[in-house]
């Protein structure tokens, strides 16, 4: 099919605009099915992809690069600047706040390294990534103007490489969080930590862990984040424990935790691969969520005993591996792949595997 976006070709950002959608799904399917087979060598049948809900529009978080009053996204494999004015795959707002923002800083010739918007629940926050700090009284006023619901940070961040949310971190003022109300819970999200981008299919993602989860169920969730998951999760099982390394964010998992009074959730900040050996004999259920890289052999091999495990994968190919760690003691009872990215060739991927010796 024709691509509608008229940086397809050039832009890094997506790469299946030229199929119709029903054939993305195929594709990522087939994708997750064949890196198996390929590193496994285990013939696997992968259940459909689930679809996004739309296709555009989407994203609740844009990161766009800026260089000499240029902004846009790099090409694939590059760090050549693709000017880009509008992108789909974001919500309407966010464009809105995105031409406001890049306008303002042209006309005031402001040296900046990004601007990052996250809009959800019609509230927004905005981040004005610098070298050193910048005046965005003024750049609030105007956003303030186009919604009440808002809230402006500037990032004073000096690294070199490609880490964008790091560094002194001034709320000029508005909203400092996003608050959300969702699956009997309310917490909130901030502008520098991890959150899903596609709310639509991070919600049939968890609807399908939570169904994975028994009441009596002893839970431990590996690099939890955040903990909403752990939180949601908590509603079901008997208990829960969630680990995560990263100090903020477990800070806010024990926000989450205090705010909805959850009794039978324990977050414990720790390296997930270093402490889950305290837990093999505990878990009934352990979820994994790693980042791209996957868990590792050392830790899948660690893992091997626990009756069932459900993994999160953004990676197929990391995923394979892990996989074929642990091959000769799990069935795999199911996998699918979750449509998190429409128009990109990522895919999410949801495992439930069973314990056989």
């Amino acid at each position: 099919t024709s691509a509608p976006c008229p940086y397809f070709q050039t832009c890094g950002g997506c790469d299946l605009q030229h199929m119709v959608y029903a054939e993305q799904l195929k594709f990522k399917q087939q994708l997750v099915q064949k890196t198996i087979k390929k590193i496994c060598n285990i013939d696997i049948t992968v259940n459909e992809t689930i679809p996004c809900d739309v296709q555009y529009g989407y994203r609740n978080k844009l990161s766009i690069n800026a260089d000499k009053l240029k902004f846009g996204f790099f090409r694939s494999n590059s760090k050549d600047l693709v000017e880009v004015n509008h992108c789909m795959l974001a919500t309407d707002n966010i464009n809105k706040i995105y031409s406001l923002c890049k306008d303002f800083i042209i006309n005031n010739n402001l040296q900046t390294k990004h601007i990052v918007i996250r809009e959800i629940s019609n509230q927004t926050l905005v981040g004005i990534v610098s070298k050193t700090e910048l005046n965005l009284t003024h750049l609030l006023t105007l956003l303030q103007k186009e919604n009440e619901n808002i809230g402006l940070y500037n990032i004073v961040n000096t690294r070199n490489d490609s880490v964008v949310l790091d560094g002194k971190v001034k709320h000029i003022g508005g909203i400092k969080n996003i608050n959300i109300s969702a699956f009997d819970l309310t917490y909130s999200v901030d502008l520098i930590g991890f959150h899903q981008t596609n709310i639509n299919i991070q919600n049939k993602l968890y609807y399908n862990v939570i169904d994975y989860v028994s009441n009596n169920s002893y839970v431990v969730n590996g690099f939890s984040g955040q903990g909403l998951l752990s939180a949601i999760l908590s509603k079901k099982a008997k208990h829960v424990v969630g680990i995560e390394l990263n100090a903020s964010a477990h800070t806010s998992a024990e926000k989450l935790k205090t705010t909805n009074n959850l009794k039978n959730l324990t977050n414990v900040k720790g390296d997930f691969n270093k402490l889950i050996s305290n837990y093999i004999s505990k878990a009934d259920v352990l979820i994994l969520d790693p980042a791209k890289k996957g868990c590792g052999k050392e830790t899948m091999q660690k893992i091997v005993g626990v009756k069932e495990i459900v993994y999160i994968s953004c990676n197929p190919i990391a995923l394979a591996k892990d996989l074929n760690v642990i091959k000769e003691h799990y069935k795999i009872e199911s996998i699918t792949p979750f449509d998190m990215f429409p128009n990109t060739k990522n895919v999410e991927t949801l495992v439930k595997l069973k314990y056989i010796n």
